[in-house]
């Protein structure tokens, strides 16, 4: 008998592709296209339920580990059966976005669409006002991603609009170098729990490089205004993409990081993760030369020079 993944049943995951609003079970499964937001009677996510109701893992799902996960978080809230009931949301704001990091591009980052001059009409920002569709009375748990979610006025809208805001946790994936507006944070106070999950990679000029045009000095002061300032329900994480412009100091990130963001104010520990590149900066990418090229392209158009920030790569590359 498979372990049957609860997400397929509770989860839904939206997304902005080519301008369209688009479904599908859960932020790994690629998303359909649809015209109004629907959760109960969405074809795809019939078509996807029926497929794990006769036993028959879809193929894209093969492989994937996101569901051992995401069952011990139903299980620890009380779900352990497949009825269908919206508790969670993958939510993408768009692409709005004010950072241009390396190991993105484009598809996820308006500054990245201006940097390489594409219109910024193809902007992933349509308004999708989900809250209008969807009965939101059970939502337990909601994941913000972008672009930078903490830029989305649109997001600030929906989490007004929402009901039951005691009984649900709210997660971003942020890149620290937003502070919350004063709406935003008093809105967080009426939350059941606010989790920020920090993109940091590397520290001073390295994570500069990498999250260009990012300031190490701005972010530092604004993860300590994270701990000062945010209200008693926000913990923080750390998440850390590992590739190849960083594995050889990760020592010096952790270091850094136990001993200047190590706990919110009412002690709770701040959570370290990784995860690994994908694509041109995965660890197993054996393309030197695309590499080059690429690294050499970003220096040309913004003034930065990888081989004096990272001086371990050039005999790697060589």
């Amino acid at each position: 008998m498979i372990d049957k993944c609860l997400d397929v049943y509770k989860n839904l995951n939206i997304q902005i592709v080519n301008d369209a609003i688009s479904v599908s079970p859960c932020c790994l499964f690629p998303t359909k296209a649809t015209d109004k937001i629907e959760f109960q009677n969405n074809t795809l996510l019939k078509d996807v339920r029926s497929h794990w109701d006769n036993g028959v893992i879809p193929d894209v799902c093969i492989g994937c580990t996101r569901h051992k996960h995401s069952n011990r978080w139903y299980n620890d809230n009380g779900y352990s059966n497949t009825t269908v009931e919206l508790i969670r949301l993958d939510y993408w704001v768009g692409d709005v976005c004010n950072l241009k990091c390396v190991i993105c591009g484009p598809e996820n980052s308006s500054a990245w669409k201006e940097e390489l001059k594409i219109p910024l009409t193809l902007r992933k920002n349509t308004v999708n006002q989900i809250w209008k569709d969807l009965d939101l009375h059970q939502l337990k748990f909601i994941h913000f991603n972008g672009g930078e979610p903490l830029l989305s006025k649109e997001h600030v809208e929906f989490l007004e609009a929402l009901p039951n805001k005691s009984q649900i946790h709210i997660n971003y994936n942020t890149n620290g170098t937003i502070l919350p507006s004063d709406k935003l944070l008093s809105l967080w106070n009426e939350f059941k729990l606010v989790q920020l999950d920090f993109s940091i990679d590397d520290i001073e000029e390295r994570f500069e490089y990498q999250r260009y045009p990012a300031k190490w000095g701005r972010v530092t002061e604004n993860l300590q205004w994270y701990i000062n300032e945010a209200p008693v329900n926000c913990m923080f994480a750390v998440n850390t993409t590992v590739s190849i412009l960083n594995q050889d100091n990760l020592i010096n990130l952790n270091q850094w990081l136990r001993k200047n963001f190590n706990s919110n104010r009412v002690t709770d520990p701040i959570d370290y993760r990784t995860q690994d590149a994908k694509g041109l900066f995965a660890i197993g990418n054996t393309n030197k030369k695309q590499i080059i090229d690429f690294l050499n392209s970003c220096d040309q158009r913004r003034g930065t020079d990888w081989k004096k920030t990272f001086p371990e790569l050039i005999e790697k590359l060589s």
